[in-house]
């Protein structure tokens, strides 16, 4: 149990690397509204044995004790979360006009993932937020990497990984309307047709709701056959 509470403490630092951590802030963390009356002292033999860690992994200075609470004291490159962030929104703004750059950066932020992100970082409220929160952000760079591809003109094998990817996320439908797009520039109308109609139904039977105005007029251009959903011209 000690090691998960080590744990959850690093990831808290980590998540706010650079700033300040108090110790009601870690106090909840590691034990939601009921800390033991022992809180204080157990937190800092925690801490002793986190400083230790950090130590034999060559930061010995990057954990420092400052008022009310606690600091990671490392460079931002050194957090994976950031650089994930830094290279995410990098690629996102690209995409229109260096989709081949934005490639390169959306897929180095995913490189970054190695396994289900704080996988050992306790139940607390904090980790549990930026689980749900990298867990999606890593689901919009997938799906900004597709709009990236899909610029370049490779819409048969998009298709084929966006098919994957509306299964495992069935009501995201910013992955539906890119599908939409990528089967009717692959000469797949007719599929096309029938992803929205699927959604459609999804979103009515699991949350009562009709798709969003982009999808419905992705589906109603597809339906035209409207010229402006021809592939781009390539740029770099």
């Amino acid at each position: 149990m000690s090691g998960t509470k080590v744990r959850a403490i690093l990831a808290l630092l980590a998540l706010n690397v650079g700033s300040v951590v108090s110790y009601q802030d870690l106090a909840d963390e590691l034990w939601d509204d009921r800390p033991p009356r022992t809180s204080k002292n157990t937190l800092q033999a925690h801490i002793a044995r986190l400083r230790r860690l950090l130590e034999e992994a060559g930061c010995p200075d990057a954990l420092r004790t400052v008022s009310q609470g606690y600091l990671l004291d490392l460079s931002p490159d050194a957090i994976d979360a950031d650089r994930f962030h830094r290279l995410a929104s990098s690629g996102a703004q690209r995409i229109a006009d260096h989709p081949q750059a934005a490639v390169e950066h959306l897929e180095q932020a995913l490189r970054l993932w190695r396994g289900p992100v704080l996988l050992d970082a306790g139940p607390g409220a904090h980790c549990r937020s930026a689980m749900l929160w990298l867990n999606d952000s890593r689901v919009a760079v997938h799906e900004n990497l597709m709009a990236a591809r899909l610029a370049l003109g490779d819409e048969h094998a998009v298709a084929s990984e966006l098919k994957s990817l509306a299964a495992q996320h069935p009501l995201r439908e910013g992955l539906h309307d890119l599908l939409m797009l990528a089967l009717y520039r692959a000469d797949r109308q007719a599929d096309a047709i029938d992803v929205f109609h699927r959604l459609r139904q999804r979103l009515r039977d699991d949350l009562g709701l009709q798709p969003g105005l982009q999808v419905q007029r992705r589906y109603r251009a597809i339906l035209d056959q409207d010229p402006a959903l021809t592939t781009p011209p390539r740029a770099v």
